[in-house]
Order: structure tokens, then C-alpha cells, then sequence
């Protein structure tokens, strides 16, 4: 049976990025791979037609508690829509939720989580919510946070930053995942994104490693976005691809905002890195 190897984060930390470099690489052609086909290239868990292949009603009218009871279900059904292991992009944390599995460890191969600095999350994700800064603080510190989607209600649980990250990485789940760093990426794509295919197991070229790169550029993603078009860009943004850089946020946030995300995450921060 085929089985999900999920591409997880918390929100505007590279997973799009990621999916980029995947599909790149992967598809291998001599032209960048196009950013509007990365939805049929990596799956995701709240496409509503898995959900609706196991409701007894329409998709809908189902509630965003109900879209959490049949998250095993419409997983499976994820996890079988092809005859290969394939890569599905997930925001929800591990864990549990109302005594439902979020992710179903049966039909999973293993992750990627990709984690950013929360500082540099904070105005790309403010941005992205349509909040002011210190509203996008207080979400990422909300143990409850989530998302619906616009069109049905299908419930994403996310939660804190930190537990978030954790809840990924400490391995109490025993799933395989393989832990990438944004600011590694960004840094050293070619060792950090090699890595990536070293753990995956997916076969080495360098040149198709380099050429992959460069197609999944920030300059590449956002000359795509601004020629056709992204449609994962929430209708009040301008644009998907704000920056792509590292650091933004120690010289975004004022020192107040910062000491809150310490106070809310310093643990987890400094486990990576993030603190000064």
C-alpha cells in the first residue's frame, strides 16, 4: 500500500519552498517547474474531495469538528490516491485532538518538517493572516490556534509555535522525519536540500540538485507569481512571495515583541538556535 511521507510545518516557515525544490528536482525538466501545478505534485490534507469520498452527506455540510473525526479516514484515502508513496503538504501539528488521531501513523512513510526562526515568521505570517504584528504573536502562542478552510469546513489544528515544532520532532510518535532548518536552507540550499534527498533516499545528481535550485529561487517563485498568478495567495495579500530572506525579523520586530516570542518559545528557540 502506498503511504504519505508528509511535508510538515508551521505556517510561512518554506513549505511551499520546499514542495518547489521537490517537484524541481524530481520532475527534472529544463524549465522551471511551474508553481501553479505544485497542488497536483504534492497533495494536501484538507483537499475536501478525500474528506468527501468518506462523509455520508456533502462535503459542505460537514462542520469543522465532524472534518476532525474523519481525519484517519480521508488520510487513507490520501494515502492511497497513488500507487507510490507521495509527498503531502500538512500545517497540523501531531498529536491528538477530541481522541482522534490528527495524523494517521498507519499510512505514513515518514516527514519532512521544515522550521523556521519564529521572529521571521511573525511578519510574513501577520501578513498572510491580514493581523497586525503583535495579533500574529499572540496567535503563535495560542495553544489552540488553528485554521478552517474558506470553501468547507475542514479544521486544521496548529497550536503553539514551539509545541508545534515538537510535537513533529521528539519522535514520541516513532515516525521518521528528517528535521531541515529554513535559515540552513537558505544558507547552503545544496547541503541542506542534499541532505533532504540523502535521508529521503532519493537517488544523487548534482547538476539536477543545482539546476532544481536555481529553478525554486525566491526570484523564480515570485516572477511566476507575478506573471500568473498563485492561487494559495489569500485573495487580501498582494503577494505570496514576500521575501524568502532569514533575519527579517530581528530588525522588523521592536525589542518588546521580541522578548515576547523568548518568553512564549525561548526553549524551543534556543534548542535551534534562535536566540542571540
Amino acid at each position: 500500500m502506498s503511504r504519505i511521507i508528509w511535508l510538515a510545518s508551521y505556517p510561512k516557515s518554506g513549505n511551499t519552498w520546499m514542495r518547489a525544490l521537490l517537484a524541481n528536482y524530481l520532475i527534472g525538466q529544463e524549465e522551471p517547474f511551474a508553481i501553479e501545478d505544485l497542488r497536483a505534485f504534492s497533495l494536501s490534507d484538507v483537499r475536501p474531495r478525500f474528506y468527501a469520498e468518506v462523509l455520508t452527506k456533502p462535503v459542505q455540510e460537514m462542520t469543522a469538528e465532524e472534518s476532525v473525526t474523519v481525519r484517519p479516514q480521508a488520510q487513507q484515502r490520501l494515502a492511497a490516491a497513488r500507487g507510490h508513496d507521495h509527498f503531502v503538504k500538512t500545517h497540523s501539528r501531531f498529536g491528538m485532538l477530541n481522541g482522534t488521531h490528527l495524523i494517521d501513523r498507519s499510512v505514513s512513510a515518514g516527514a519532512v518538517y521544515i522550521i523556521r526562526n519564529p521572529a521571521d515568521i511573525v511578519p510574513s505570517y501577520a501578513s498572510h493572516m491580514g493581523v497586525a504584528t503583535d495579533a500574529a504573536i499572540e496567535i503563535m502562542a495560542d495553544r489552540d490556534h488553528a485554521t478552517v478552510e474558506a470553501d468547507v469546513q475542514i479544521l486544521t489544528p496548529i497550536g503553539r509555535w514551539g509545541d508545534h515544532a515538537e510535537s513533529w520532532i521528539d519522535g514520541s510518535h516513532s515516525l521518521p522525519v528528517c528535521v531541515v532548518r529554513y535559515e540552513d536552507l537558505y544558507a547552503d540550499p545544496e547541503k541542506a536540500f542534499g541532505q533532504v534527498l540523502k535521508v529521503l533516499g532519493l537517488p544523487f545528481d548534482r547538476e539536477r540538485l543545482a539546476r532544481s535550485i536555481r529553478h525554486s529561487s525566491f526570484e523564480e517563485l515570485s516572477r511566476q507569481e507575478k506573471e500568473k498568478g498563485f492561487s494559495e495567495r489569500p485573495p487580501h495579500m498582494q503577494r505570496f512571495f514576500r521575501s524568502g530572506g532569514s533575519g527579517e525579523g530581528q530588525q522588523a520586530l521592536s525589542e518588546g515583541q521580541l522578548a515576547r516570542l523568548v518568553r512564549d518559545h525561548g526553549p524551543v528557540m534556543k534548542r535551534f538556535g534562535y536566540l542571540p
